[in-house]
């Protein structure tokens, strides 16, 4: 569960691409030239592989899974399908770039409302690729890259299955830095900018132009309530020129270079016989928070959300010490021995010792070996826009944001 559900099967099938085209805003000829674009830098198999193991390193315990990212990417490259990376600085100025995501609703739906979902034809298998073309025919405009939503493995997937399958490249950026709970973290609408008129496309064909709102997170409210009654809705925002998006704190820039980073560090350092989470710290230029053990959790689902906790035994140098974790989400604080180490915006994530892997909440097991460790957040949220809505106080907690390496000092 996270602020964007991913779709893990419905509309990644070979065929999804003939159902988008039905409301593709540009016409048969514009596709062909942008087919043949070849801006970026194609993404091999190994190159993709690095970035999915990054993301969860990234993703702070959210952003879908790690094998279904996987799963998706593979069925891609099986299917043909050409990914590639643009780096922000390459877009032109009077270019538009905009960022596709799915909302999919959790909420148990009667048997009524079930009977009438079951009797409609569900004539849309890609949502969020009609809600991309979608909102380039309300803009007229013709989108020259994805902008990635969040890094974490199964939105990230997403986003790059979006670009690979529209034959537009991925920016190498995103609005996060890493997965979050809310689209009120969001660097575009920190930045000041509008991230509507916004798309959305349900499965049943239903297309929406949402024009404008009063407060951004209405957004969210509102196509939110459209996937209650229709289970998912295709979303794309956010829809900024390249003028904007190569701009100081609008879009987290190089993150999913950061990704690769860490990614290709934790693989070399396994083939190596190394320590594999190491090094990716190491890559991340990260902190080790603890090393131990699940002993407990507990978590409910809240409003959508996942709300919870998980408690580590400590081991190794921490033997004797406890480290308990706040998620929504994502990770949000972390604490040893009741001593807050870190806390949002900066990344907390937790790692698999064995598989070298990030772990998503709430998938931990009793008694699973772990490794907790901290990276800076990207500096837009250290600023006041930022940290307004992105910090501990805004989810409740009675504690100020004090940067995570201020903090280590503070303990040592």
């Amino acid at each position: 569960m996270h602020r964007r559900q991913f779709m893990t099967g419905l509309g990644v099938a070979l065929g999804s691409m003939a159902s988008s085209c039905a409301v593709a805003s540009v016409s048969d000829a514009r596709m062909s030239l942008r087919a043949e674009r070849t801006r970026g830098t194609k993404l091999d198999v190994r190159a993709l592989e690095d970035i999915l193991l990054g993301s969860s390193y990234l993703g702070c315990g959210g952003g879908g899974g790690l094998d279904a990212a996987r799963d998706l990417i593979e069925s891609d490259l099986a299917a043909g399908l050409s990914f590639r990376l643009l780096d922000v600085s390459d877009l032109g100025d009077e270019d538009m770039v905009a960022s596709p995501y799915t909302l999919e609703s959790l909420a148990p739906v009667n048997e009524e409302m079930q009977a009438r979902l079951d009797s409609i034809e569900s004539s849309i298998s890609a949502p969020t690729e009609a809600s991309f073309h979608l909102l380039e025919k309300h803009l007229d405009v013709q989108f020259a890259a994805v902008i990635v939503g969040e890094i974490g493995p199964l939105s990230l997937a997403e986003a790059l299955s979006i670009g690979a399958r529209i034959g537009v490249p991925s920016l190498d950026a995103d609005t996060v830095g890493r997965a979050t709970p809310e689209i009120n973290q969001h660097s575009v609408r920190a930045a000041g900018y509008a991230i509507t008129p916004a798309a959305a496309v349900t499965q049943f064909g239903d297309e929406i132009i949402l024009k404008d709102v009063q407060d951004p997170s209405r957004e969210e409210d509102i196509f939110r309530a459209i996937s209650v009654v229709s289970r998912l809705v295709g979303v794309t925002d956010a829809a900024i020129s390249g003028a904007a998006a190569k701009s100081e704190h609008v879009l987290v820039q190089g993150s999913l270079s950061l990704a690769a980073d860490i990614g290709r560090a934790a693989r070399e350092a396994a083939a190596a016989g190394d320590n594999s989470v190491e090094a990716a710290r190491v890559a991340g230029d990260g902190y080790e928070l603890f090393e131990g053990e699940v002993q407990a959790f507990d978590w409910n689902d809240r409003d959508g959300f996942l709300v919870g906790d998980v408690t580590l035994a400590g081991t190794g140098a921490y033997a004797g010490q406890s480290m308990v974790l706040d998620y929504k989400n994502e990770h949000l604080v972390a604490r040893r021995d009741g001593v807050v180490l870190a806390t949002c915006p900066d990344l907390i994530t937790m790692i698999d010792s064995r598989t070298n892997e990030g772990i998503g909440n709430p998938e931990f097991t009793k008694g699973q070996s772990v490794v907790v460790l901290a990276f800076r957040a990207a500096p837009l949220w250290r600023r006041p826009g930022g940290l307004q809505v992105f910090q501990p106080r805004y989810f409740g907690y009675d504690i100020d944001y004090i940067p995570v390496e201020e903090r280590l000092i503070e303990v040592q």
